[in-house]
């Protein structure tokens, strides 16, 4: 009966997750590694990323959403290790309220571009944001693994490595979107500016005192 009034946390649940992560994975690199390898060389290299776009067709569109999914879950089970102990439940609205923020930011560029009338860009603004989030989830899967499964408790190590890999992805991201911004749009530096503090670096600030808080 205290079974089931009070939920607990179920690492079989982190295990399916894990699965279901790296089921993601193997998917990608059996079906589209081709195209994966570009996304993911496009976060170092512009000409990668060009190349992704210019072929574009149901291939890059089945990345783009696996991609999504894998870095939602893996996004989602860093962030397990940060909160107490949570119900089965509490994971999959987890997971549920990462996708929906992501969404959120998404819709939030693409109403900017329609509202300024600069809906390509606006396209092209999701797609370079977003490149880095999802190598950033596709590199944390070995962490994950480590985080729950190591013989000795290594957390506070990973998460560092965590932190490090975060910095370093949001430092290229920034420098990409605001070299992209003024280089190949001639957008006003401080239109740029804007955009980086009100949708990449507020958000994160604010999930960050979330998490923490």
């Amino acid at each position: 009966m205290i079974a089931l009034t009070k939920p607990i946390f179920n690492q079989d649940i982190i295990v399916v997750l894990l699965t279901v992560s790296f089921l993601l994975i193997a998917i990608l690199r059996a079906s589209y590694w081709k195209h994966a390898k570009l996304l993911f060389m496009g976060v170092f290299a512009q000409r990668y990323a060009n190349q992704y776009l210019r072929e574009e067709n149901a291939f890059t569109e089945r990345v783009s959403f696996i991609t999504f999914l894998l870095m939602s879950i893996n996004f989602s089970l860093i962030i397990l290790k940060l909160i107490p102990e949570t119900s089965v439940l509490e994971t999959f609205s987890l997971i549920g309220v990462v996708m929906l923020f992501f969404i959120i930011k998404i819709g939030l560029i693409l109403l900017l571009g329609s509202i300024f009338r600069l809906k390509d860009i606006a396209k092209l603004g999701i797609f370079f944001s977003f490149i880095f989030d999802r190598a950033f989830g596709f590199f944390l899967f070995p962490l994950v693994i480590l985080l729950n499964f190591f013989a000795f408790n290594i957390t506070p190590l990973v998460m560092l490595m965590v932190a490090i890999l975060f910095v370093i992805l949001l430092l290229l991201k920034l420098f990409w979107l605001w070299k992209i911004g003024t280089n190949a749009f001639g957008l006003s530096h401080f239109y740029i500016f804007l955009y980086l503090c009100t949708l990449e670096i507020s958000p994160l600030l604010l999930l960050g005192k979330g998490v923490v808080y």
